[in-house]
């Protein structure tokens, strides 16, 4: 066996190894690529749980908000009414200016 041949050989030898590690670090890509999707998957997930639960007390809140002024109005409406009308004159006189 010549030098040539030999060196043809080890380059084969190379190459063939090479095209091995190649097909390995593809497999790892995919692999890394399927982790990264299912993490991101799952963090939407919890994300839009948890905006979910944020919309609800939100929600939550903004009725009994409702319901409580509601029941402050049934019970003292004369002091509502009241409020209301001295609100109303202050805005008439901020806004209406002197005419």
């Amino acid at each position: 066996m010549t030098d040539a041949d030999m060196n043809a050989a080890a380059a084969d030898k190379e190459l063939g190894r090479f095209a091995s590690e190649l097909k390995q670090l593809r497999s790892d890509f995919a692999n890394l690529s399927d982790v990264l999707q299912n993490l991101v998957r799952r963090v939407s997930q919890d994300a839009a749980a948890e905006a979910s639960r944020a919309g609800e007390r939100v929600y939550n809140s903004a009725v009994s908000a409702t319901d409580d002024l509601s029941k402050a109005i049934k019970d003292e409406p004369l002091a509502f009414t009241f409020g209301a009308l001295g609100v109303g004159f202050i805005l008439g006189w901020l806004i209406g200016g002197r005419r």
